[in-house]
């Protein structure tokens, strides 16, 4: 029988008989269709989740493995007839294997895994120095093609990285008559990465009327951590951001990466039994939109054209986690004459999942191989997206694969065809 050791997943039982395995989840599940095992679709794991509970089965090596291999896409929820919340209860499993020190990983990876997620993320003075080297390479990424004899992961790697950023004005010299105050939620990766890309959402918000404010004491959300099981840090940095961002007012707080909105949405669920937070949390969740949201919901400022023939690759944790679907298209129609090419299969998962990639390389670039036939196929020169791991998930690949086209964030398409109509220039 299961020990209280896996009491976690025990508490889910109810929510674990809530699967009817109809089946629809099968050819949704990106790892089902890459490995063909009823026990890596949705509804199999869902079965070994509910054996471990009812402790019908003690949880090896195998029920990790079939566990760890969940990309958390989060599209079998969108296909599910009875509304089974599968990424809660998959993290929740993952949560009691990390309690108990269970780990398909060897010590190395584990290692990484728990000093990138527990000091370098959380921790800015940490974090800069660990990303100014990938700043410096993106500068200086090899051409000549010597970097083919690097090791895959290293090679892959180095693909990942975007581009260096185009020079703009600061947010703070765009005129703007707007007088909605918005607070802007950074990131970790997002804000070290593609810091451009916060840059270009504060000119755009700005130009759509809006006073950005952008707190210091902001940091990690911490999906990466919930995703991983790392549940109890997740709170951890729940709690650091809604201290930082809690001010008294229903200011919408907007996110430009999806896996960040998903869980800042969720911190009301996260922190429930949290005698301190857990109201905190749920007003604070309702305040959260992504950015294509929130610009959506009004006119958004036509730009002027940028000959641009682009296709949008929805994020998962976008159109499957938030459920924001049609409206990002909205902010297409602001770029007169923009050429926009549907995407097939532009709700698949492109198998980034957060560090999925690094976790899975394998399984993760099958699932990108199908993303990747059908993005060469619509002969665009931009694939636009809404978060930074789909943006170095699917960059990557075009490169690999030598398809000439760039990954850029929705923002950007904004931020280039304002600047192009002077938008950014002071006004006496």
């Amino acid at each position: 029988m299961a020990t209280s050791l896996w009491m976690a997943i025990r508490e889910e039982h109810e929510k674990l008989l809530a699967c009817v395995h109809c089946g629809l989840c099968l050819p949704q599940c990106p790892t089902y269709t890459v490995l063909g095992d009823e026990n890596d679709s949705p509804r199999g794991r869902l079965y070994l989740m509910r054996a471990v509970a009812e402790g019908r089965i003690e949880p090896g090596a195998k029920y990790t493995q079939h566990v760890e291999a969940c990309i958390l896409c989060r599209a079998c929820e969108t296909a599910c007839p009875s509304g089974v919340r599968f990424a809660h209860i998959m993290e929740t499993a993952r949560a009691d294997l990390r309690r108990n020190a269970v780990d398909e990983m060897g010590w190395f990876a584990r290692s990484a895994r728990w000093i990138g997620l527990h000091l370098i993320l959380p921790n800015r003075l940490l974090l800069k120095p660990a990303v100014w080297p990938m700043r410096l390479i993106r500068h200086l990424r090899p051409r000549n093609g010597w970097s083919k004899r690097l090791p895959k992961l290293l090679r892959v790697g180095l693909e990942m990285l975007p581009p260096p950023p185009v020079k703009r004005p600061s947010a703070s010299s765009v005129p703007t008559k707007g007088e909605r105050r918005v607070i802007l939620f950074r990131g970790c990766i997002m804000d070290e990465l593609y810091h451009d890309v916060n840059e270009a959402t504060a000119r755009v918000l700005t130009v759509n009327g809006c006073i950005v404010e952008i707190p210091s004491r902001q940091g990690c959300c911490g999906s990466l951590h919930e995703h991983s099981g790392f549940k109890e840090k997740a709170k951890e940095l729940a709690r650091n951001n809604i201290d930082a961002l809690e001010d008294g007012s229903d200011a919408p707080i907007i996110v430009n990466a999806a896996g960040c909105g998903a869980l800042l949405k969720e911190y009301g669920e996260l922190l429930w039994n949290d005698p301190d937070y857990a109201e905190r949390a749920k007003r604070l969740s309702a305040r959260v939109k992504d950015v294509t949201e929130f610009l959506s919901e009004g006119e958004v400022v036509a730009g002027v054209p940028t000959g641009r023939r682009v296709t949008w690759d929805a994020p998962c944790h976008l159109y499957h986690a938030q459920r924001v679907q049609a409206v990002p298209l909205k902010l297409f129609h602001a770029i007169p004459d923009l050429k926009l090419v549907p995407l097939p299969g532009f709700d698949r998962c492109c198998g980034s999942g957060g560090i999925y990639n690094l976790t899975h390389p394998d399984i993760a670039e099958e699932v990108l191989a199908e993303k990747l036939s059908a993005i060469r196929e619509t002969g665009v020169d931009t694939v636009v997206t809404a978060n930074p791991g789909c943006q170095m998930q699917i960059q990557a690949g075009l490169r690999a694969a030598g398809i000439p086209a760039r990954v850029a964030h929705v923002v950007e398409l904004l931020d280039e065809s304002y600047a192009a109509a002077g938008l950014y220039e002071r006004t006496s």
